[in-house]
């Protein structure tokens, strides 16, 4: 028996872990044959059951942009705007023409999700901060959650890191 709490221990940290999470994904489009490198969203250093957080997209056909996925997770709501603090300076994330994205009904974790654009450099100063804050203004109001602060980190922070050495490896070869 004690063999197994101390398995179920192991597995619960390792699931709280910061540093784990989804890889990204580096495809090649059809469409244009451009490089897009993505990671889904994964949530900031949170106090309580709604959190924030953050994917992003990029593509080497707008090299310096970058499309950041705004989500709050574990509630619907509608998301209207989002801002950046990164190690004292505030970015204002430009909303994209579309309204809020919901999980589907029956999906076992209710999400809210929108996207913005921001540059490829504000991307990698939140990666490099000491402190960088996520606030989200919804249609009930603000949620603000450190990305990092200090010694706190977040999976939002890790799937940065992970994000931007996908998009700073050497892509393989085009067929």
């Amino acid at each position: 028996m004690r063999p197994a709490l101390i398995l179920v221990a192991a597995l619960a940290a390792a699931g709280c872990a910061t540093t784990s999470g989804l890889a990204p994904s580096s495809t090649r489009s059809g469409f244009d044959g451009a490089r897009v490198v993505a990671i889904p969203g994964h949530g900031a250093a949170c106090a309580g059951v709604v959190c924030p957080g953050l994917g992003v997209q990029w593509s080497d056909r707008t090299p310096t942009a970058a499309i950041v996925t705004v989500h709050v997770f574990n509630e619907l709501r509608g998301i209207v705007g989002a801002q950046l603090a990164i190690d004292g300076r505030i970015v204002t994330l430009r909303a994209m023409p579309a309204l809020t994205n919901f999980s589907r009904p029956g999906d076992p974790l209710k999400e809210s999700r929108r996207d913005f654009t921001a540059s490829l450099a504000d991307v990698r100063a939140v990666a490099q901060a000491q402190r960088a804050w996520i606030r989200v203004q919804t249609t009930d109001g603000t949620i603000e959650s450190a990305i990092v602060d200090d010694s706190t980190d977040s999976k939002a922070l890790h799937a940065l890191r992970r994000f931007l050495a996908e998009v700073d490896a050497e892509p393989p070869p085009s067929r």
